[in-house]
């Protein structure tokens, strides 16, 4: 009988908590379990984590372990954020590197997008899996040591495979493009109407939907400074953001009548505003390479999955996933554009839905379930 394989999967972040970074661990976590791999989890003790199980928080299987290890965590002392996170990072770091070197087995698979403990779990085991969500602009001589020493890196867009290769020479043999991942089934037994009763809006009024969260590269202003070009009729809805980013996103824009500002939204509500809508925006800025280049958005993915037409920032990040075949492309940071292309699906609502119904084939690639299926590939000769 064949040994199931072993995985530890660290992670530094809140857990559970409302970051699109957890969410992604949970259901990667979840995944792998479900293709046959042990699965441990390991996070931080953090002050700041929600109270809640993270099984049910988050709709997962118990179908992997989740360990919570030491931190100094000095997080609420805001004025040394900086100081709080690295000797946060340090001390989980070394405990994540003891608890492996006391339950771990060398050739068990140690799986993370977190360098120090993973830099540190790589001296004892060979087996080592980063997954880069980011690129690195500095630290160079750190990364070359850390991707030398790594036996798999994942990069979550085509951009990133390249540029690996390119400036740090390694070789594509080692490398795995996945983008990220999408649970097809959160959208199962939702319809358009009864997702606008749950939340008390019209059938009929033309809703624009942008669903996330609200940090600058995300583009939720452009969005929301291309209302002034669009009719008063049509609302636009915000849902989602932390608390500190909604209060901050009010000030600005609570002014505009049909500007609606929700505010956090769980995970589980998040799939009834995006099946309500009849126009889902990804705005993210060409302004900052982390949305450029580095990711590889969640949100576009259930936008996908959720079978509404989409209007999309024309970026390299999304225009690998999607293009006009499936979606609508807008110049990015043009909010004029941006309302030209939303009025464009107002007046083609049937060719928008030939877009859409295109869009849910093409995402059914990207579940949780095939991702985890292809990454385990990697696994086989161990």
């Amino acid at each position: 009988m064949k040994k199931t394989k072993k995985l530890f999967l660290i992670f530094h972040g809140r857990f559970p908590s409302e970051k699109a970074a957890s969410i992604f661990v949970a259901k990667s976590c979840e995944a792998f379990a479900e293709e046959g791999l042990e699965v441990v989890l390991l996070v931080p003790r953090r002050i700041g984590r929600f109270s809640e199980n993270a099984y049910d928080f988050y709709n997962t299987k118990k179908n992997y372990k989740i360990i919570f290890l030491p931190t100094i965590d000095l997080f609420f002392l805001r004025i040394f954020k900086s100081l709080a996170f690295r000797l946060s990072l340090i001390s989980f770091s070394f405990f994540c590197f003891v608890y492996l070197f006391l339950k771990a087995n060398k050739k068990d698979i140690i799986y993370s997008n977190e360098t120090l403990p993973l830099m540190l779990a790589s001296y004892f085991f060979q087996n080592t899996f980063y997954e880069m969500h980011d690129f690195p602009e500095k630290k160079l001589f750190f990364y070359k040591k850390l991707f030398k020493k790594q036996r798999w890196i994942l990069a979550t867009n085509r951009w990133k495979k390249e540029k690996l290769e390119k400036d740090f020479k390694i070789n594509s043999e080692k490398i795995i493009y996945e983008p990220n991942a999408v649970d097809l089934e959160g959208f199962e037994n939702i319809s358009k109407l009864s997702a606008r009763k749950k939340f008390n809006l019209p059938l009929e009024r033309f809703t624009v939907v942008y669903g996330g969260h609200l940090y600058g590269w995300k583009g939720a202003d452009i969005l929301a400074e291309a209302v002034s070009y669009l009719p008063k009729d049509i609302l636009i809805v915000f849902a989602g953001g932390t608390s500190e980013d909604t209060k901050n996103f009010k000030k600005k824009y609570s002014h505009i009548k049909n500007i609606m500002i929700t505010g956090y939204v769980s995970r589980s509500d998040m799939s009834y505003w995006q099946k309500l809508a009849d126009v889902l925006v990804l705005p993210n800025t060409a302004k900052e390479k982390i949305s450029k280049y580095y990711t590889s958005p969640m949100k576009l993915f259930d936008y996908m999955a959720s079978g509404n037409p989409i209007v999309a920032s024309n970026i390299p990040s999304v225009s690998e996933i999607v293009d006009n075949t499936n979606a609508i492309m807008f110049s990015p940071d043009d909010p004029k554009d941006l309302s030209e292309k939303i009025m464009w699906i107002f007046d083609n609502q049937e060719k928008a839905n030939i877009l859409s119904e295109k869009a849910l084939k093409d995402v059914k690639k990207h579940s949780w379930q095939n991702r985890a299926k292809r990454i385990i590939e990697m696994f086989d000769n161990l």
